[in-house]
């Protein structure tokens, strides 16, 4: 082989394994995570969730109503956390769609559906499909009846996302919580 053709075969391998890598590069460039979120509220209707998947977990936001409010207060005495929803209009919640102790994704329960502990009306939440547990539209968990054992049964409360509220209408979340 002369070293005409070889130069040439070499050029043609090189042009190649160049070619491959841009494209590996550009096309892995289309697969990056974006690194917030950014939510407009005002698109986020009052009183019922809106879905979201970021960094590979599923959140809800939910803008919340005067009436939603006075129902997460009432029913603050029937959370593990006893946490009091804050004096004022809190504007929205937060939080990651997923329980806390294994991970299983959770379901949208809207107000008024049956419930695994059918002694209190359902005011909305999430519910546990694999675990059998519910939170309410502020990520609290709910105690199914008064007498279960806090050793036994207690639920932690939905993680919250690292977020930001910017000109108090975006709401930019920076960080899901891991699955």
């Amino acid at each position: 082989m002369s070293p005409r053709r070889v130069l040439l075969a070499i050029a043609i391998l090189l042009a190649t394994g160049a070619w491959v890598a841009l494209v590996h590069w550009m096309t892995g460039l289309e697969h990056k995570e974006a690194a917030y979120l950014d939510i407009d509220l005002a698109q986020v209707p009052p009183g019922s969730p809106k879905f979201y998947t970021f960094q590979g977990t599923p959140l809800a936001l939910v803008r919340t109503t005067d009436a939603m409010l006075d129902d997460l207060r009432a029913q603050t005495v029937h959370t593990w956390s006893q946490r009091p929803i804050p004096d004022g209009h809190p504007s929205f919640f937060v939080h990651a769609l997923v329980g806390p102790a294994d991970g299983c994704e959770l379901d949208h329960v809207p107000r008024g559906a049956d419930r695994y502990a059918p002694s209190r009306p359902w005011q909305g939440g999430y519910r546990d499909p694999c675990r059998f547990g519910e939170w309410d539209y502020a990520g609290r968990a709910i105690r199914q009846y008064p007498d279960q054992d806090p050793q036994l049964l207690r639920m932690a409360d939905l993680d919250v996302p690292d977020f930001e509220l910017r000109e108090q209408r975006i709401l930019r979340i920076t960080r899901a919580p891991k699955r």
